[in-house]
């Protein structure tokens, strides 16, 4: 029974130790693999802590219950056997074994209190060192293996394996470009300082690059106879991307300030040259040798020459003007910044100075004028006075001018028509005596006579109807019969009209028209402009020539073009602008080779333009003459 006692006791005695032995190598394990510290890892901790101390509750009932089994045990066998020294020395070793127990337990207790506090501690170490993104390397060159802190992974998005990393898995993490960053920490315990202070990239599990300084020292272990490199390791991504969109602001800004076109230049509180671009040097003659930052801006100026010109007073906007020697004007605008310094912008004002001057002359000369102008409208309002009274009389002139004109075309209208009703008589006795229709008139002469009287009675008919016209459309007196005709049978009966006169004069007549379009004209007005046409290309045509007569359709279907051409002798350039006006003819009376009175063509225009067409002539001396008109769309069906 006593040996069972102790073995009782000795058992409940391992129990308590592997208990704690194993809670705290769970809690070691658990903290070595998690690797963060975080919320689930708190709450791990806290349902560890009420475990304990049930655990340790149960651990005190059952020692109690066992101490307590021990002293009854006992105190049963005394009673039984009565009180003897091996029961007296039975007794207090049990009671011995149960304030050893309760002691233990109680070592053991302040022990696991212990391993939770540097549980407690290292959680609050790693969450510190999560919070400021910094991680621990602890590199033992003898193993050639790298122990990372959990704050390492955590940065890297990655989970802690469960043994150290070789430095080939390190490399596989870092940047091609970083690659001499692990051989600068390698050769730490070469160094005099045996320290390393690195900066280079890893790899993040989602593929971008985590930018980290690292800095540590040489550790001997004498213990293990090798060298370790500790040390800390930064995460300075967020650094590394404001220095570069500082950099590209700063790119920027240098860009901005060199694309200006004005001359740029930033001092700092001691006058020393913090920028300027090339406008700056180009304005000023400068080398870049002449402006490297941290020149002082008396050295500066002083380089140009022109220090006493820079130097100036500004106005309360802190303007000022300076002249270059090149002749060139400059207005330098200057403003302090808030750290003290000065930032002056140059502006080249020549043009505008160069219109200023110009201005200035310009207004004398304007004042000059002025005064010209003023006596010249003096003059001209004497001009204007005068203007009006040649106005007044140019309109009383001409209101009796057309008036006269009037006249004479009522006149000649009136006088034509009386002139007709004699020379029809005229003609029709002269055509009798010369078919002699009452016998033969005697000699022969008298036939010759009669023919020429009948001619020249033909052709002052000719001039007075031409007369009359004429004077009808002037009077306004004109009036067109419309009707539906056909350009074509129009010219077949002008051509058959003038064919006589064409053999006589030799001249072929050619009837190129094929177009048939019915219009709406005066047929006997359309006629006589034909007629017109026809008598002139063949009065000026050589024997021999040819007078061609063709129709189409100019401006799409708006308008029926007729148009008659002749080889003739053709009409010299300078005549063709009178040609078309009453009584214009290209010869004079003197040198005219030809009959006529200059009204053909006047007639031809007018009998045109009143259907709403137009004439026109074209003509080259020696080759020829082309005279066309039309008649407007609203005439055609």
């Amino acid at each position: 029974m006593l040996n069972l006692g102790w073995g009782k006791v000795g058992m409940v005695d391992i129990g308590l130790n592997l208990g704690s032995a194993a809670d705290v190598g769970a809690r070691l394990g658990a903290k070595a693999g998690s690797g963060s510290a975080d919320m689930t890892m708190m709450t791990q901790a806290g349902t560890g802590k009420r475990s304990q101390r049930f655990l340790r509750s149960t651990y005190k009932l059952t020692l109690a219950f066992a101490g307590l089994s021990l002293v009854a045990l006992n105190a049963a066998l005394i009673w039984q056997e009565g009180l003897s020294r091996p029961m007296i020395a039975s007794l207090g070793a049990s009671i011995a074994c149960v304030v050893l127990g309760f002691a233990i337990l109680r070592l053991i207790e302040s022990k696991t209190a212990a391993e939770a506090q540097v549980l407690e501690n290292q959680r609050r170490f790693d969450m510190a060192f999560a919070g400021a993104r910094c991680g621990i390397w602890d590199w033992n060159l003898q193993e050639n293996r790298v122990f990372w802190s959990s704050a390492m992974f955590d940065m890297l998005g990655r989970r802690p394996p469960s043994r150290r990393l070789t430095v080939a898995e390190i490399r596989d993490m870092l940047h091609p470009d970083d690659v001499r960053a692990l051989d600068e920490m390698m050769a730490a315990p070469r160094r005099a300082s045996r320290s390393y202070d690195v900066t280079f990239r890893l790899q993040h599990v989602d593929g971008t690059w985590i930018w980290l300084h690292a800095k540590g020292q040489v550790w001997n272990e004498p213990r293990l106879q090798g060298e370790r490199l500790v040390g800390l390791t930064i995460d300075i991504t967020e650094q590394k991307l404001a220095e570069a969109r500082e950099r590209q602001a700063t790119e920027r800004l240098r860009d901005a300030i060199e694309s200006t076109g004005e001359a740029f230049i930033l001092v700092d509180a001691e006058d020393r040259l913090v920028i300027c671009n090339s406008k700056f040097r180009e304005f000023l003659g400068l080398l870049e040798s002449d402006v490297a930052p941290g020149a002082t801006l008396d050295d500066v100026i002083e380089a140009t020459g022109m220090l006493d010109t820079w130097v100036g007073k500004t106005d309360e906007n802190g303007i000022r003007e300076i002249r270059l020697e090149d002749g060139r004007w400059l207005q330098i605008s200057q403003h302090e910044t808030k750290d003290g310094g000065q930032v002056s912008v140059g502006t080249d004002i020549t043009a505008i100075k160069n219109q200023e001057s110009e201005l200035t002359r310009n207004q004398a000369e304007l004042r000059k004028t002025v005064m010209d102008l003023e006596q010249s409208r003096m003059k001209l309002q004497d001009q204007a006075r005068q203007l009006v009274e040649l106005a007044e009389k140019y309109a009383a002139e001409k209101t009796r001018a057309e008036t006269a004109n009037r006249s004479k075309s009522e006149f000649l209208a009136n006088m034509s028509h009386e002139l007709r009703t004699p020379l029809n008589a005229i003609i029709g006795f002269s055509e009798m005596m010369e078919a002699q229709l009452f016998g033969p008139l005697g000699a022969p002469k008298y036939e010759e006579y009669s023919s020429d009287i009948k001619a020249s009675g033909q052709h002052l008919l000719d001039v007075i109807n031409d007369i009359l016209d004429m004077s009808k459309i002037e009077a306004g007196r004109m009036t067109l019969e419309l009707e539906t005709v056909d350009i074509k049978d129009i010219v077949e009966e002008s051509l058959r009209l003038v064919s006589g006169r064409a053999d006589i004069a030799d001249v072929k007549l050619r009837n190129n028209v094929e177009i048939n379009v019915p219009a709406q004209a005066d047929k006997r007005a359309v006629k006589q402009v034909l007629l017109n046409l026809l008598s002139n290309a063949i009065k000026f045509t050589p024997a021999g020539g040819e007078v061609r007569i063709t129709a189409d359709a100019a401006g799409g279907e708006d308008l029926l073009r007729v148009i008659v051409e002749d080889t003739g002798i053709g009409i010299p350039k300078a005549a063709l602008a009178k040609l078309g006006r009453p009584f214009e003819q290209v010869e004079n009376q003197l040198s005219k080779k030809h009959n006529g009175t200059g009204l053909g063509l006047a007639l031809s225009r007018s009998l045109v333009e009143m259907h709403g067409g137009a004439l026109g002539i074209d003509s080259e001396e020696g080759l020829g003459t082309r005279v066309f008109f039309t008649l407007p769309a609203e005439t055609l069906h």
